[in-house]
């Protein structure tokens, strides 16, 4: 008998059964969460043919409704069978979601071949310059950016900066302005702040975030993920934004604003196919959930993407519960060298630790998603001694080769990080959850930093009252263990407050230092 085995064999002849049961249970989890993947992934999709410039017809939009709809009922078992069937209700809310997709394809598709609403494209205006004088208007123009970020919006703007780094508050936007920040989450005044605006640029940010979403809706011109926008362009500087070709230009160019607003198709939005989408898109991916409502439940759900976002976080509560429930004191108990401030519980679903002994560095690991997380855990221990002091904190973890769980416990509630880690990059995904305050953090300020960086590192972030989550997929395995160790490393510096406190511009530094490290 192993020692391993021998261990389990201890609590009464439960423990291969808990085992089994944590296994079926990690494996259905990977199941919702790669649900939740494809349902980003069509949200991106529909996102950037919202954006403008591409080609695409009405059955691209039924197909789309269809699979979300899905994707929502996917969820929902999942969920019920993680849970032993206790959250059946899910199902009468995917149906009813379902149900309004269909109805907004009928009263779309209802409108016949022409435009719904009996509105009409509007015709192309004849631009007064040339090409030609545009080449050479451009040819003379500072570039700022080339294809620097993503677009999420397509359009030319020009007009003053005003950066939201020298003036935080947003009532400071001026019309017209060309809006700079690091990044604009769904706090409140960000929706007039942006219909405001004549572009927008920001550090951060993701084609299916808020900001990108509300740039699409209110079709203002948006270039993200430009990384030093804040640093570069100070308020008033004028500058064109190009989001039709992803460029940003010194100063004002009148010649392309001019070009462009005559030979941009004006149809565009009006055509049946991008009405049809918008309507979809609206009801399905927004996620409603914000920082500032109490904690969502399903009635919170109003479309998919609630629904799913919901499923995840119940079904991780219940995964989280029972590796710190019944099997909280199950598996291998390991130390990692230096690292007094955690206790480590390894449950080994396959597969051991290289050697059996009561302290194992991470190396002694032989999932790659743990072992690379453990690296980054240990290697920050002296920030969180001199931060936080006396240890206690639990981490269990749950393991295979290919694939690692990991589960934190405080009074505030559960941090956790899933990831898979192979030899193909398109089954190589990370998944992580920050609980959304720390001790004595009423503001919610650490999940607000952990946002932050996870946003840096390219993640697809969510905020809501239940935390900070990310997800990210298809990179090489080398990169995805990378951003295990950065989590691992961030997530030490999480766990308790600064000597000031959860000092959100502290906690920021600390992760700015940290990202920097990694680069």
């Amino acid at each position: 008998m192993s020692w391993l085995s021998s261990l389990f064999s201890r609590r009464a002849g439960h423990g291969s059964e808990d085992e089994t049961l944590l296994r079926l249970r990690t494996t259905r989890f990977r199941q919702l969460l790669a649900s939740q993947g494809a349902l980003l992934s069509l949200i991106e999709d529909s996102a950037d043919k919202q954006g403008g410039g591409f080609v695409f017809d009405k059955q691209y939009v039924i197909a789309l409704a269809e699979q979300a709809a899905e994707l929502a009922d996917a969820v929902a078992f999942d969920l019920n069978v993680l849970t032993s069937q206790r959250h059946l209700a899910f199902y009468d809310q995917a149906e009813r979601l379902r149900a309004e997709l269909r109805e907004i394809l009928a009263r779309g598709l209802g409108a016949g071949d022409g435009h719904p609403g009996g509105t009409q494209p509007r015709g192309a205006a004849t631009s007064t310059v040339s090409p030609e004088e545009l080449a050479e208007a451009l040819a003379r123009c500072e570039v700022l950016y080339r294809a620097s970020g993503t677009v999420a919006c397509r359009g030319v703007a020009a007009g003053p900066v005003c950066n939201l780094g020298d003036r935080p508050e947003l009532t400071a936007v001026a019309p017209g302005s060309v809006l700079v920040a690091a990044d604009l989450g769904p706090a409140e005044g960000v929706l007039a702040t942006i219909r405001r605006a004549g572009a927008l640029l920001l550090d951060r940010g993701s084609s299916a975030g808020p900001a990108a979403r509300l740039a699409r809706e209110l079709r203002v011109p948006a270039i993200l993920g430009l990384g030093d926008a804040t640093a570069k362009l100070t308020t008033g500087t004028e500058v064109t934004v190009d989001a039709d070709e992803d460029v940003v230009y010194r100063g004002r160019v009148p010649e392309l604003v001019e070009f462009a607003a005559a030979t941009r198709s004006g149809a565009q939005e009006e055509e049946a196919e991008y009405r049809l989408l918008r309507a979809v898109r609206r009801a399905a991916f927004p996620l409603t959930f914000s920082t500032g409502l109490p904690e969502p439940a399903l009635p919170d759900c109003r479309t998919v993407h609630d629904l799913v976002h919901l499923a995840h976080l119940l079904a991780g509560d219940a995964l989280s519960k029972l590796l710190l429930g019944e099997q909280g004191q199950a598996g291998v108990l390991v130390r990692l060298a230096g690292v007094r401030w955690c206790e480590l519980r390894l449950t080994a679903l396959d597969g051991l630790p290289r050697r059996a002994a009561t302290a194992i560095g991470p190396l002694d690991v032989t999932s790659r998603p743990l072992r690379a997380l453990l690296e980054g855990l240990a290697g920050v221990q002296e920030v969180t001694e001199e931060a936080g002091g006396a240890p206690g904190a639990a981490l269990r973890a749950a393991a295979t080769d290919e694939h690692g769980l990991a589960v934190m416990a405080s009074r505030q509630g559960v941090d956790a990080i899933d990831a898979t880690v192979v030899g193909v990059s398109e089954g190589n995904r990370i998944y992580c959850r920050f609980a959304p305050r720390g001790e004595g953090d009423q503001e919610g300020r650490r999940g607000q930093v952990a946002a932050g960086a996870l946003s840096r590192l390219g993640f697809t972030v969510s905020v809501t009252a239940r935390g900070a989550t990310g997800w990210m997929r298809g990179l090489p395995a080398g990169e995805t263990e990378e951003r295990l160790r950065i989590l691992g490393s961030l997530w030490a510096r999480l766990v308790r407050p600064g000597a000031n406190g959860w000092q959100r511009a502290e906690l920021e530094a600390s992760a700015e230092t940290l990202l920097h490290g990694y680069a």
